[in-house]
């Protein structure tokens, strides 16, 4: 059969299903003496590298006991697998990354631009968890702590040999917003941890200056993410769902974002001095309380 075009959808079906065998401890290899399969049957379902049919997947969650919301979440996935872009909603829960994460391991190039927040690929553990309680999360703290250790997690992919490059636009307000309150040491720790990330040589900081106004990225924050391994995949999230978009026509408009953002956003040496300028004026032990006018 001939390989069909891979997609975010088909490759989340192929993580959920890897998950679950790995609950029960079974490899490639079970699988598919217990199912009578040749076993390139099932690792090509997981790889994404071909379609995988409705009741193939019935017969592999059938065997593993898998039934009722969890199974419903894993057969929905099985429609329409060719269809470009998924939306991955959340309504009682805290946001999940695993889709986002599966792809952020095998990129090469990841660009994102932030508005409002620094991306989770760069924050520190303090900014992390004064964020994540900012934003009401669910649970108490041991909760916030494992969502925090899991965020910090996923950063090694940054340091690791064969590292993506990694380029971040961060609006200026970014740098300003004094998340952690009145304790100064969440930003100033975080400034600082931009600063010394910046200077590694996969990673490209610049600051959108709101001296500009209305920019190329003022509808919203993104993340777009390349790979050897797929096709562009750009990532939207908000609270409640996490959108992600493959067509070609879609991919084109944020790169064309990111490309003009290029082109109004500071340097990066001009940058770096932004952000070490206001880790001193407004997060220093002597800075004032409130919070500056981006004037």
């Amino acid at each position: 059969m001939e390989d069909r075009y891979s997609t975010v959808r088909s490759r989340q079906l192929g993580v959920r299903l890897r998950e679950l065998m790995a609950e029960h401890h079974w490899g490639v290899r079970e699988m598919a003496r217990r199912l009578d399969w040749p076993p390139t049957r099932i690792s090509n379902m997981f790889n994404a590298r071909r379609g995988s049919k409705y009741i193939d997947v019935v017969k592999m969650l059938t065997l593993m006991g898998v039934i009722g919301d969890e199974a419903a979440e894993i057969y929905a996935l099985c429609d329409d697998l060719d269809e470009p872009g998924f939306l991955e909603t959340y309504p009682n829960l805290p946001v999940q990354v695993q889709t986002l994460v599966w792809h952020e391991e095998r990129a090469t190039a990841i660009s994102t631009y932030q508005g409002s927040i620094v991306p989770g690929l760069l924050q520190t553990a303090d900014y992390a968890r004064a964020v994540m309680v900012g934003n009401g999360a669910v649970g108490g703290d041991d909760a916030i702590d494992e969502r925090v250790f899991a965020r910090m997690s996923r950063q090694v992919i940054l340091t690791k040999r064969s590292a993506p490059t990694f380029k971040v636009y961060l609006h200026e307000f970014v740098l300003r917003l004094p998340v952690g309150g009145t304790d100064k040491r969440v930003m100033s720790g975080q400034l600082h941890h931009l600063l010394q990330m910046s200077m590694r040589p996969n990673i490209t900081i610049r600051v959108v200056p709101v001296a500009i106004g209305a920019h190329p990225a003022t509808a919203g924050q993104f993340q777009l993410i390349d790979s050897e391994a797929f096709a562009p995949v750009a990532y939207i999230d908000s609270e409640v769902a996490s959108l992600f978009l493959e067509k070609p026509e879609e991919i084109r408009v944020y790169r064309q974002a990111l490309h003009r953002l290029g082109q109004v956003a500071l340097g990066e040496a001009e940058s770096r001095e932004l952000v070490a300028m206001l880790a001193t004026d407004l997060y220093s032990p002597g800075a004032r309380q409130d919070v500056p006018r981006l004037a």
